[in-house]
């Protein structure tokens, strides 16, 4: 467990380290800012205690992990529905797209599919989309039979003629066709089944990085980390227990941020560990983190951040 005291980078070491870096980058950026007119101009009368106007001592914690994304947990739905709800739907379709990529996708995990679409004869009506009765008005026939009083010669003898003439309830077919309720009349249902989204099998390390300073550079010392580790000092420990009962002796200084960010780092932590598509990869670390709050001979405010311990360390600054 560890119980020694990490040393912070002296603020001049870290105001060096940055004269050198920022010149190599854009000296004459720098002469403007820190050269005096009819001078030669030179780092050497650019010092941490003329330019560096206030200092704060803060903390990172980092460690990595490894995602797996892979395809979703096997599932299978199979819905049935009448054409005009099934029209409404969203469906989608992967034939011939290949596997797709997790991260970028929005949406469900499990997903009607289009190809799965198939018809589904009505079980009520047989697939003709109405229900045959035989007709009551004729009562099959297709023919109502009736009698028309006749009188015959001159004795006007009466007489019941029959006479008989087409349903006009069954249009003379015999039989009465009702809309299938099942169905609508729409002869067939269809069934569709919900799947999912087939996703690649994607292995990717993600460095986690949480800073009391919250530096926009936060993204950019996590992506550091995760290459040039070995390049960084900072104290290691296996779990976040031993992390918070020792972060204030090892680093020797303290605040509410420092506190705030261990919690929030540890929170992480745990939920990682949860997860079953991530595997934690390092140990955690902890690392000094110096600000440094700037101002030219030209007025322009800047700020320098030191990461890591007085051995090895890196610089960021947006000057």
């Amino acid at each position: 467990m560890p119980d020694v005291r990490i040393k912070t980078p002296n603020l001049d070491d870290i105001f060096e380290k940055w004269k050198q870096g920022a010149v190599r980058k854009d000296r004459k950026h720098m002469e403007k800012q820190f050269g005096t007119k009819g001078a030669i101009f030179s780092l050497d009368v650019i010092s941490a205690a003329e330019y560096v106007k206030d200092t704060m001592k803060e903390a990172a914690i980092y460690f990595a992990v490894k995602k797996t994304l892979g395809p979703a947990p096997i599932g299978k739905e199979e819905n049935v529905l009448l054409p005009p709800k099934l029209a409404r739907l969203y469906f989608y379709s992967f034939k011939g797209s290949g596997k797709v990529d997790k991260e970028t996708w929005k949406g469900d995990e499990l997903v009607p599919i289009y190809e799965s679409i198939q018809p589904v004869s009505c079980k009520r009506c047989g697939g003709k989309g109405y229900i045959e009765e035989k007709c009551k008005t004729c009562n099959g026939n297709g023919k109502i039979e009736e009698n028309i009083i006749v009188y015959v010669g001159e004795e006007q003898k009466k007489e019941k003629k029959p006479f008989s003439y087409s349903c006009n309830v069954c249009y003379g077919t015999g039989s009465r066709r009702n809309p299938c309720k099942e169905c609508g009349g729409h002869k067939n249902l269809y069934k569709y089944e919900i799947l999912p989204v087939p996703f690649k099998t994607v292995v990717t390390g993600v460095p986690v990085l949480h800073s009391s300073a919250q530096t926009r550079y936060e993204k950019e010392m996590g992506e550091d980390l995760h290459k040039m580790l070995e390049d960084v000092e900072g104290i290691k420990f296996n779990e976040f227990k031993e992390l918070e009962s020792k972060a204030e002796a090892s680093l020797g200084y303290w605040n509410k941020n420092i506190k705030r960010t261990i919690s929030s780092a540890g929170s992480d932590h745990k939920s990682y560990q949860k997860d079953k598509d991530v595997q934690i990869t390092t140990q955690i670390y902890l690392f000094p983190l110096i600000q440094m709050f700037c101002e030219t001979k030209k007025g322009k405010k800047f700020e320098i951040y030191s990461l890591g311990s007085a051995n090895k360390f890196m610089i960021y600054s947006n000057f």
